[in-house]
């Protein structure tokens, strides 16, 4: 009998040891269960963020872009209000030099008219050998009269300064046509003095009457560059450096190699920058300059396209003296993406 109550103790606590353990379970399982919710719920969340993430991402580039096409064009609108003033003088000569052709003209169809009159009324070798006949002296005094070897002379250098003038309109307004292209040309093999002629002569109306430009390029190769947000970089710089100007004063372009790279320096003899803004001026939207008048984008815009060609910007003002921008830019990458 000692021996079967042993056994049935024994036998409920196995059972209550079972259901304890049963019991256990069923929390631990409820507990798992309420954790695995929470992560799915928490994964839910994560993955509703990521998007949203993204999809702020997305909103803040376009919001980028849409700034970096503001601030060109706000520099185109610059640029067009100057060049407007630049073409109304090539403009200018070609129509004073068109009227004085036309003035010319008339003067060669006088002359032109005589001589068929000459002709007309005797002979050509007997006027020729008389040499005395009254409508060829008549015809002399009205050469001497006109100036007919000036006229004929000048006719030609008014025609060529009609052509060159026709040539730098033409010329400025390509620029700033390519320059008000808003997407992006691609990778092409360029020549940075090129890309920086082409900037001077977009700036040539704010650089006008504020500065000279002084040009002292070396000898560089050709790198694999987008051409057009690089001349957007070097017309920023070229602009603050006109604008950093109170009265006529210089703006020096060097170029040259050091090492594996090419070096650009843009120099102004503005008052230069105060040391506690050399820190800011590649900041988006620091700006110096008085509210309404800029956006603080034109440098940070420099910084990025540098940057994009894994390149460098650095600023070495000389309080006043005037300020230095240098970009660097590197060969041998573009060099080896040129030749795959």
């Amino acid at each position: 009998m000692a021996h079967s109550s042993t056994l049935e103790q024994k036998l409920q606590q196995e059972i209550l040891a079972r259901k304890n353990a049963e019991k256990l379970l069923a929390e631990r399982t409820a507990d798992l269960q309420d954790t695995n919710n929470t992560l799915q719920h928490r994964a839910q969340i994560l993955v509703d963020k990521t998007a949203t993430l993204r999809q702020v991402q997305l909103e803040l580039e376009q919001v980028r872009l849409r700034l970096i096409i503001s601030e060109k064009m706000a520099a185109i609108g610059q640029l067009a209000s100057g060049a407007a003033q630049q073409i109304q003088q090539p403009l200018g000569f070609i129509s004073g030099n068109l009227n004085m052709l036309d003035d010319y003209l008339g003067d060669l169809h006088l002359v032109i008219d005589q001589q068929d009159q000459c002709l007309k009324t005797s002979g050509y070798f007997h006027l020729f050998k008389s040499g005395q006949s009254a409508k060829i002296t008549k015809l002399k005094k009205l050469k001497k009269k006109l100036n007919f070897d000036f006229l004929v002379a000048d006719m030609t250098s008014l025609l060529d300064d009609c052509i060159d003038g026709a040539l730098s309109a033409q010329k400025m307004i390509d620029d700033l046509c390519e320059f008000s292209r808003t997407e992006n040309t691609g990778l092409a093999e360029e020549d940075i003095n090129d890309l920086l002629d082409r900037t001077v002569n977009l700036a040539s109306s704010e650089l006008y009457y504020r500065a000279d430009d002084v040009r002292q390029y070396g000898n560089l190769p050709k790198i694999l560059c987008d051409g057009g947000p690089l001349v957007h970089a070097f017309l920023n710089i070229l602009l603050n450096a006109a604008e950093a100007i109170k009265s006529k004063g210089t703006i020096t372009l060097r170029t040259g190699v050091h090492s594996s790279m090419l070096w650009i320096d843009i120099a102004d003899t503005g008052p230069g920058i105060p040391e506690d803004k050399l820190g800011k001026i590649f900041d988006p939207f620091f700006t110096s300059k008085e509210s309404g008048t800029g956006s603080g984008l034109g440098l940070h815009q420099v910084k990025l396209a540098v940057e994009a060609h894994d390149g460098r910007t650095t600023v070495m003002p000389r309080m006043g003296q005037g300020t230095i921008f240098r970009v660097m830019l590197p060969i041998d990458r573009y060099g080896d993406m040129a030749s795959n």
